[in-house]
């Protein structure tokens, strides 16, 4: 597979009638086996609050390095069924655990792996800045059950109401992982603010689960909700996967004048998502439900950002990619509500096993990059879009399945994208 046409990320794609698994003649597997394999995950929000920080200066007040502790609070993100408007509620919850981070300011040409020496640079706010997570480790409960990553972000100064604010979004791999989660694969994707006190801001986390180890088959308590730390902000949460797409909207490749494939030109159907878990004696995963009722639809493309970089991507080196989508809201009329525009300027893929199709490329990735503008409802809006996906391809353009949590991260000062239903009318 030519690595710009595996570059294909936010954006989802079409499931054909059951077919064979490409490369393992006469075996037949569908494409809802596929799915089914592809979800068996589980997905979680989390925010992170500072308790205390250490940055690190070399040579005066110059700041290369940011070190945090962080309190980890359970996070819901309810987006109701769309009609003549577009609200979520976002609850923050108890405290489930901690997170220690460590991250350094880097050049943004600096390739940075785990296994590399640092170079830092001093952080500047007013400029967009590359950053590493040396270390991130979440530890929930008593520490027992707990994970470690490594990972990639970028700065964004921006300004909410009258407020300066220094955005930043990453994508990290986990590297290490213990008790429940151990020998899962799993990726996050961060955003939020970098503030005097160290990061706070939503963690998006998924976790591959094929044997259901962090499911739990028990009730969730339900959540207990604090203070708002950020209430001039608002997340909306959806799904995205492939459906039945009007025609001439299935997938299909992206073509320079010259004839060659530049990436891929892939839609799909947005529907309500819901993500839960549990801190109790140990963690409670829960299996993500997805609507059934479809609240819009993405048009988007995507493609590799380096030119012939390899198409495996390892959790030391994943592989790149980019690319830019439009996301329709729809009432229950199905007329468009509001649209937005989003760039993704950093994605990483990671190569996962998928057992049920044997010969397909199963991947999963997280990515991020800033709303470009936004129409109707969506008017005037700023923000950040980012996401953690799971999927598997199988034949080019058409045959892939995927499953990804999407997430619109608004500054809203005014409160008009903010419910106080608890994501009332889900279905």
């Amino acid at each position: 597979m030519a690595s710009h046409v595996s570059a294909q990320a936010p954006a989802g794609t079409q499931v054909p009638a059951p077919q064979s698994v490409a490369g393992v003649p006469g075996q037949r597997v569908s494409p809802e086996e596929i799915q089914q394999a592809v979800d068996q995950a589980i997905g979680f929000n989390l925010f992170a609050v500072p308790e205390q920080v250490s940055p690190s200066a070399g040579g005066g007040k110059k700041i290369y390095e940011v070190a945090a502790v962080e309190r980890l609070h359970r996070f819901q993100v309810g987006l109701e069924q769309p009609t003549s408007r577009v609200q979520a509620s976002n609850i923050l919850g108890e405290q489930v655990g901690r997170l220690d981070l460590q991250w350094s300011v880097i050049p943004d040409d600096f390739l940075a792996r785990p296994d590399h020496r640092l170079v830092a640079v001093p952080l500047d706010p007013n400029v967009s800045q590359r950053f590493a997570i040396q270390q991130m480790t979440f530890k929930f409960g008593d520490g027992t059950d707990a994970f470690r990553t490594f990972g990639t972000g970028r700065t964004f100064p921006m300004t909410v109401g009258d407020q300066p604010r220094l955005v930043v979004a990453a994508v990290a791999n986990v590297t290490e992982a213990f008790g429940k989660f151990q020998n899962c694969e799993g990726n996050l994707t961060i955003c939020g603010d970098l503030t005097p006190r160290g990061f706070r801001g939503n963690i998006l986390t998924r976790f591959q689960d094929p044997i259901g180890k962090l499911r739990s088959k028990e009730s969730l308590p339900p959540i207990q909700p604090q203070a708002d730390p950020d209430p001039q902000t608002t997340y909306l949460l959806w799904a995205g996967q492939k459906g039945e797409e009007p025609p001439g909207l299935e997938n299909h490749f992206s073509m320079s004048r010259d004839g060659q494939v530049r990436g891929m030109d892939i839609t799909t159907q947005l529907k309500l998502l819901h993500l839960d878990f549990a801190q109790g004696g140990a963690f409670q995963g829960q299996n993500f439900m997805i609507g059934k009722k479809l609240i819009g639809l993405e048009i988007g493309f995507g493609r590799g950002s380096l030119p012939n970089a390899s198409p495996v991507g390892t959790p030391l080196s994943p592989y790149l990619f980019e690319g830019v989508a439009r996301y329709s809201i729809l009432d229950n009329k199905g007329n468009t509500l509001g649209a937005l525009l989003t760039n993704v300027i950093e994605g990483r893929r990671f190569d996962m096993p998928v057992p049920a199709a044997p010969g397909g490329n199963g991947w999963r990735f997280g990515f991020f990059g800033p709303i470009v503008y936004g129409t109707g409802c969506f008017e005037g809006v700023r923000g950040m879009f980012y996401g953690a996906s799971g999927s598997v391809f199988y034949s080019l353009p058409d045959g892939q399945v995927v499953t990804h949590f999407y997430m619109a991260r608004i500054d809203d000062p005014q409160g008009k994208f903010r419910s106080l239903a608890g994501g009332r009318g889900w279905n």
